[in-house]
């Protein structure tokens, strides 16, 4: 074999070696990015679990303080309360029935 032969073998290997490092090197490439593009999503989907969560209990606290709040509205309303405080705060008492005058609905024009 001559010294030209030799090197041209070489070279021919080394081209050949080189196209090989560098399909690796893409095929590596790309199973990164597939795992970065994986873990990216697997956050975002733990993320959006989380802020269910959250909304889920805030809704639960949302819904209790609602209905202690219709107890409580229905408590203040009941006519028995509203009576006691019209005759003990305001002394407030109910009128005979010559205090009462009647209005027609034709005097309200």
């Amino acid at each position: 074999m001559s010294f030209r032969e030799n090197n041209r073998k070489k070279d021919g290997h080394k081209a050949s070696e080189n196209k090989m490092s560098l399909k690796w090197l893409v095929y590596v490439f790309l199973i990164i990015v597939e795992l970065l593009i994986y873990t990216g999503t697997r956050l975002e989907h733990v993320n959006t679990e989380f802020r269910m969560a959250d909304a889920k209990s805030r809704m639960d606290q949302l819904k209790s303080e609602k209905s202690q709040l219709l107890l409580e509205k229905e408590r203040l309303s009941a006519p028995e309360r509203i009576s006691e405080i019209a005759r003990t705060r305001l002394d407030l008492i109910v009128p005979d029935h010559n205090q009462i005058v009647y209005l027609d609905n034709r005097d309200h024009l």
